[in-house]
This record gives C-alpha cells, structure tokens and sequence, in this order.
C-alpha cells in the first residue's frame, strides 16, 4: 500500500550559528539524528532543515531530545 502523504516541520535554525547543512551535518554526526537541509525545498531554505514525522512517537520524542542535548553542549 502507498503512502498517502506525509508530515514535515521545516524550522528555522540560523540561530544556532549553522545552515540547514550544517545543522544536518551535526545532527546526524552529535546527535544521531538524519535530517534534510532546506535547500532540499530551493535555494531560499538555505537557514531550514525538514524534519519528517513518519515515525512513532517515542521515535521523535527521542530524536528531539538528542538534538536538544546537541544543542545545549
């Protein structure tokens, strides 16, 4: 059976002193957490990452925490 569809955020993370690469690149590598950069979505997203939600709950729950934990090291 094919998806239907999916659910994406595409927060805004220059705040944290990274692009969406960047930010990407320290998620997988700190946090061990894959995500796409923005520019995925076009040369304008370059500051977003997309974080899909086709996973369980505790599976996000728990990626979330890694990453606030990456971020606040």
């Amino acid at each position: 059976r094919l998806p239907g569809g999916a659910f994406y955020a595409v927060p805004k993370v220059i705040g944290t002193g990274m692009n969406g690469a960047g930010f990407c690149k320290e998620a997988m590598h700190e946090a061990g957490v894959a995500i796409v950069p923005g520019t995925a979505g076009g040369k304008t997203c370059q500051d977003y990452v997309r974080v899909s939600f086709a996973a369980c709950r505790e599976n996000i729950s728990q990626a979330l925490e890694n990453i606030k934990k990456m971020l606040t090291n």
